[in-house]
């Protein structure tokens, strides 16, 4: 191999480190949320990440905080509480998680700066409409809308407050990928050097 084809290798194998770091840096985000405030009532929705690798779980947590002077009490019919859902960038439905009858707290009352917490795991699945059939499958890679929806029994309706969440290949993947790459550009460098012996 001559001295030029040794800095281009050089520089292809730079590039691949360098992107695969890249791409460790971005999934080291720490928590993704957002909040929205009505009626003195704050409605958070997080998730541990903003990216994550293909087959990743997405831990998601759900936040009601009292920010008024003056106790709030809720109190919810059965199964209607709070859920999960996931969907496309474009509003397609990939899953959801409705509040199971054996989780449902009837009623609770928030003092003033109190919280109640609810949390739960997407396995990165469409669940194909179903919630929970045996034909679910798993997502791709792609932008999604992770939401967490709270019942207000009062008003009947849902608050709901999503995050944007990220599907990248697994690091491994990466590396295959590089390393495909980079056999391509060894593989025509050597034609091109046959061509001209």
């Amino acid at each position: 191999m001559s001295g030029e084809a040794k800095k281009r290798m050089k520089s292809v194998v730079c590039a691949g480190i360098v992107t695969l770091l890249l791409a460790g840096c971005a999934k080291a985000n720490l928590v993704n949320s957002n909040s929205i405030i009505e009626d003195n009532i704050e409605y958070y929705m997080q998730t541990d990440n903003a990216v994550y690798n293909l087959g990743e779980e997405v831990q998601m947590l759900y936040r009601v905080t009292n920010r008024g002077d003056e106790e709030v009490y809720f109190e919810f019919p059965t199964n209607k509480q709070y859920h999960f859902r996931v969907s496309l960038i474009d509003g397609t439905h990939i899953w959801q998680m409705d509040t199971d009858a054996a989780d449902v707290v009837t009623y609770f009352t928030l003092q003033p700066d109190e919280s109640k917490e609810f949390n739960e795991i997407w396995g990165q699945v469409n669940d194909n409409g179903t919630q929970g059939g045996t034909d679910d499958y798993p997502v791709e890679l792609g932008n999604y809308q992770v939401i967490g929806e709270f019942y207000i029994p009062i008003t009947d309706h849902y608050v709901p407050v999503s995050v944007s969440i990220q599907i990248i290949p697994e690091p491994a993947s990466l590396l295959l990928l590089g390393m495909g790459l980079l056999g391509l550009l060894f593989h025509s460098r050597k034609e091109r050097y046959m061509r001209l012996v």
